[in-house]
């Protein structure tokens, strides 16, 4: 497969990487793709917020990371986990790497933890697989140490998790997450349950896990959390990213106007709002934000390419 040549992040070393990546579901005899030719780095070794409104395919990218696209999702083009090649075209091979070099944070941790099992035995079953552990003393001994990690009672593993509060069954997610000891961690929609509070314990132990040298991609609509978590943001829209970049350049010197109006969404507070009354153009050839801009011209009916102004700020418009 000849990879063509695209301006990428000029940084030493990327836990992801993205060439032309299509992802895609068949129905009614045509496919709707949920990403559109993405190309994309992500770094070792630091959080990475994907943020987008619903529907973008912030949650197909990170699916797709994490191994977990239904059989029947189609795909193109290259993505490379840890320098494996996880999808060549049409060819998925996620061996050894699901559940053991990248894991993922449910976004309904309690859905995900089975109600028949106390969570000891959830951790048993969990470390069994990932380590080969037989011993339950053993077992035992990582459990205690990932909930004390998080900051629940040791009582929690002979609980139930219809027993949890929806803050408790988040924080035995990230403690299984701790014990098995991944080196990429996605967590989707972490706070999207979550009050005030809670969310601000969840940002400290999210923090915890990149301290300790792990990737960390967070997949959000919540631009304030991103900002406070993440080093790196990419900005999604209708399965394409339109914008990447360092936390602290995207956020002060945001290039496309989609990641402004984010921006200026999670700064209402109800003053000035606008309804946006044009329906979404579905098109693959074109810019997929043109029905919406005011900027728009006849160049737009091309798809930009991200383009870098410097080593990891990229915009996709063509009006720049």
């Amino acid at each position: 497969m000849v990879e063509e040549e695209v301006e990428t992040m000029v940084l030493d070393s990327m836990a992801v990487r993205a060439r032309n990546l299509w992802v895609g579901y068949e129905e009614a005899n045509r496919i709707l793709w949920a990403l559109n030719g993405i190309n994309i780095d992500v770094p070792k070794g630091v959080a990475f917020c994907i943020v987008g409104e619903s529907g973008s395919g912030k949650s197909t990218f990170g699916n797709a990371i994490a191994g977990l696209l239904p059989p029947y999702a189609i795909t193109k083009g290259c993505l490379e986990v840890y320098n494996i090649n996880v999808i060549n075209g049409d060819r998925v091979n996620y061996s050894n790497i699901r559940g053991n070099i990248v894991v993922r944070i449910p976004q309904n941790p309690i859905a995900a933890l089975n109600p028949y099992l106390k969570i000891e035995s959830i951790f048993f079953d969990v470390l069994k697989q990932r380590f080969k552990i037989a011993s339950k003393d053993k077992a035992l001994e990582i459990a205690l140490k990932s909930i004390r990690a998080v900051g629940l009672p040791d009582d929690v593993l002979n609980r139930y998790p219809h027993q949890l509060s929806g803050g408790m069954s988040q924080r035995v997610a990230i403690a299984l997450t701790i014990a098995i000891n991944p080196e990429i961690v996605i967590a989707d929609e972490p706070t999207s349950n979550l009050d005030a509070y809670l969310k601000g314990a969840t940002l400290n132990l999210l923090k915890n896990i990149v301290s300790v040298g792990k990737t960390l991609i967070v997949i959000t609509h919540d631009i304030v959390f991103a900002s406070a978590l993440c080093s790196f943001i990419a900005v999604m829209f209708m399965g394409n990213i339109v914008e990447v970049g360092r936390t602290e350049e995207v956020l002060s010197n945001p290039l496309h106007l989609y990641t402004k109006e984010l921006i200026d969404a999670a700064n209402l507070n109800f003053r000035d709002f606008k309804y946006i009354n044009n329906k979404p153009e579905v098109t693959l050839e074109k810019c997929a934000y043109a029905y919406r801009c005011p900027h728009y011209s006849e160049k737009c009916n091309r798809k930009p390419d991200l383009r870098y102004i410097n080593k990891t700020h990229g915009v996709a418009c063509w009006n720049l």
